[in-house]
């Protein structure tokens, strides 16, 4: 079974998955390929799906690269960051990625992608928060 296989099994698996908190994080191990989503927000995990998750390298450096799914009619309004961790799991520059807005019409996807800061960044993490909804 392929490395894309096995990413796509884990999202699917770890979908289900939800407690009170606020927010969703993915994170993307560039070394094994492994991807994980950890949802944190029952309202949001029922409007955003996370659909495809690669990554590649430009440059020396790593880039990941996920597909957000919305799950409704209406357009939402999210934030979301990617955070780089190094070998050792320590944050790559914490203070330097703010949460962008995203806008995700009905039934539609967007495309969201981040690039590690330097060559140490080796797992990404990407947080996602819901703003609002409109109607």
């Amino acid at each position: 079974m392929n490395k894309f296989m096995m990413m796509m099994i884990a999202l699917v698996a770890l979908a289900g998955c939800s407690t009170e908190s606020r927010g969703t994080r993915v994170t993307i191990d560039t070394e094994t390929g492994d991807a994980s989503v950890q949802e944190n927000s029952y309202r949001l995990s029922n409007r955003i799906k996370v659909g495809k998750v690669t990554y590649s390298e430009v440059g020396g450096l790593k880039k990941a690269t996920v597909t957000l799914e919305s799950k409704t009619k209406r357009r939402q309004r999210i934030q979301a960051r990617m955070i780089w961790l190094d070998d050792e799991g320590t944050e790559i520059d914490p203070d330097g990625k703010a949460f962008r807005a995203i806008v995700i019409d009905g039934n539609d996807t967007v495309t969201f992608t981040g690039v590690a800061p330097n060559a140490r960044g080796k797992t990404a993490k990407m947080m996602i928060r819901e703003m609002d909804t409109v109607e």
